[in-house]
């Protein structure tokens, strides 16, 4: 069996960096923001409508997933919503996210859209989420069932990422105790 790190990795500071220096109009901050804290695909990201929000109790619903809005997310939605509702003011579009095109009609962003403001940029949305996955797979003891109910995650995916966690949580002591 191969080993598990090479699928997965924690993002390095460099690939930090290089998403603070792409993401920096209010969608691709939105867009990042959700990816990065509450692990959601593009897919997903695109299909947000404004009924998914709830931002008096800061809870957004991700692809049927209820979440606590964190504070960056909460703090982008903001700023991206300001933008919106300034450019577009009468839409009929009840997509969280929208652009020239699609804020004519009722349909969500295209794939496209996200890629020209991110992937075409180098900013891969997929390690964002998943580095945000691992993340919590290491913070919680590489607990799977924890992983599944707070990402919505199938038990495979889950497992996975608790095999990772835990393969690197072993490497951490080993290396602590001066086991190689």
């Amino acid at each position: 069996m191969r080993d598990l790190r090479e699928y997965r990795a924690p993002v390095t500071d460099a690939e930090i960096f290089a998403v603070q220096q792409v993401a920096v109009t209010p969608v691709q901050r939105l867009i990042v923001a959700l990816a990065a804290v509450h692990a959601a695909r593009a897919t997903a990201i695109r299909r947000l409508t404004l009924d998914d929000l709830d931002l008096p109790n800061r809870r957004l619903t991700i692809a049927g997933h209820t979440q606590r809005l964190g504070e960056l997310p909460h703090q982008t939605l903001l700023a991206w919503l300001d933008q919106r509702r300034a450019t577009w003011p009468k839409t009929p579009n009840r997509h969280v996210l929208i652009n020239a095109k699609t804020a004519l009609g009722t349909g969500p962003a295209s794939a496209e859209y996200l890629k020209r403001h991110l992937l075409h940029q180098g900013v891969y949305l997929e390690r964002i989420r998943g580095d945000r996955v691992l993340h919590e797979a290491l913070a919680v003891g590489a607990d799977p069932l924890r992983l599944a109910l707070v990402f919505n995650l199938s038990h495979t995916a889950a497992s996975r990422y608790a095999a990772i966690a835990q393969n690197l949580l072993d490497d951490r002591i080993g290396r602590a105790a001066g086991i190689e």
